[in-house]
This record gives structure tokens, C-alpha cells and sequence, in this order.
């Protein structure tokens, strides 16, 4: 691998950029120029960014190619949650009404610090705007609802910087938590703990103790 002299093994996996790490937002024609970006959904199977066409050319000689248009496409898997309904409707009327919408492409493996607010972000990201091919629902059995939706990009993408206050909160929350380490406060509180059935019953009988094995009570 170009790079990386040596065997595979001198390759360290935490060097190498996550394909998790990439997280797509969106903007509809109908926001507010105020509102932030939303979160479109994750990195799908691929994404074809700057995919060089080319064009044969019969000689008598033999076949030359020559370089001709090159095309991007964003695929992007988006889940829905009950929740927010707002964004796969606004995709159904994109689809619906022949819209184009605004699409980012950002690389949170390079994210930083921001030198003018060290307290926030700035992520390098692609903008481009695409019509969505569709809202196609996965609805497998004992799987989230889910649409894989190709963007094919018009024209040329943008790379540029965004900053963490353009972003909504769920855009790196929600989108970087699936995969971000979790500390031990991260877990926890979301649902009831289950009794244990013995202590239940002690404990509606009167008993103020937990249980102990025969072997151990009157010592």
C-alpha cells in the first residue's frame, strides 16, 4: 500500500480514516436561510465521488480512450424516527414536485477545534445539490426503517468548512453516536430496572431484608 512501507502488520487500524465517520446533512428550498442543517442520514454502501468517464476513440491502430465528464454520486442511508417526521416528508415532496435540495457531504475524521472559538468545531465538507432517486423504505423484519437514497450531484461540488453553530445538535449527536466510545454516564436511565421476584415478594410481604440462603440465616 502506497504509504505504508513494510508488512501489513506495521498498519496501524487508528491511523487509517472511518467510512463511519461520514455524515451527510441537508437543506430544503423550503427552510429558513436561518435554519441549521439538518441530518440527512449515514455513509451507505458507496459513495462515487469525482468518477471520471471516458470515451473510445477507434483508430486503425487500435482503441485509444480520452477523458470525458466526470460525475458524483452521494449514497446516503437515512433512518427515521418517530419523532421528527420532517425530513422524509420533505424527501417525498422532492421526489414528488422534481426539487432539487441541498446536499453536504462532512468528514468528521478531520475534525478540529476552531482557532477563533476553541469551545466549537469546524468540519471540512462537500456541498452539492441533487435530486433524490426516490424514497425507497427497507421495512425487513427486526430492522429500523430505513431508505438507501442515491444523490446524483448537478454540476461540480463545492469543498468548503462548516462550522459546528451552522449544524444541528442531532447532526453530530444522534449521527456520531452510533459509533462514538461510550463512558459510563453515556448508558443508563432509559428504562425501569426489573425486580427481582423473591425480593417483590418479601418485600410486599413485610420483609425488610433481601433474601439469605437457609444456610446463612440465625447467623
Amino acid at each position: 500500500m502506497a504509504g505504508f512501507p513494510g508488512s501489513l502488520a506495521d498498519i496501524d487500524p487508528n491511523e487509517m480514516s472511518k467510512a463511519d465517520l461520514i455524515v451527510y446533512g441537508c437543506k430544503f428550498p423550503w427552510d429558513e436561510k436561518k435554519a441549521l442543517i439538518h441530518l440527512l442520514g449515514l455513509q451507505a454502501g458507496t459513495s462515487t465521488t469525482n468518477t471520471l468517464g471516458s470515451s473510445a476513440i477507434n483508430l486503425k491502430g487500435g482503441t485509444v480512450h480520452a477523458p470525458g465528464q466526470h460525475a458524483e454520486t452521494f449514497v446516503v442511508d437515512s433512518y427515521w424516527r418517530k419523532k421528527d417526521d420532517y425530513i422524509a416528508q420533505s424527501l417525498k415532496r422532492c421526489v414528488r414536485e422534481k426539487v432539487m435540495l441541498g446536499i453536504f457531504r462532512f468528514d468528521f475524521n478531520r475534525k478540529v477545534a476552531d482557532p477563533a472559538d476553541p469551545k466549537q468545531f469546524v468540519v471540512p465538507g462537500t456541498y452539492g445539490k441533487a435530486y433524490p432517486n426516490g424514497m425507497p423504505n427497507t421495512e425487513a423484519v427486526n430492522n429500523l426503517l430505513h431508505s438507501n437514497i442515491t444523490y446524483n450531484i448537478e454540476g461540480d461540488s463545492v469543498e468548503g468548512v462548516t462550522k459546528q453553530s451552522e449544524l444541528e445538535p442531532d447532526l453530530y449527536k444522534v449521527g456520531l453516536a452510533l459509533y462514538d466510545y461510550a463512558h459510563n454516564t453515556d448508558i443508563g436511565e432509559t428504562m425501569d430496572p426489573t425486580p427481582d421476584p423473591l425480593d417483590e415478594y418479601l418485600k410486599n410481604k413485610g420483609s425488610s431484608g433481601s433474601a439469605l440462603p437457609l444456610a446463612q440465616q440465625g447467623k
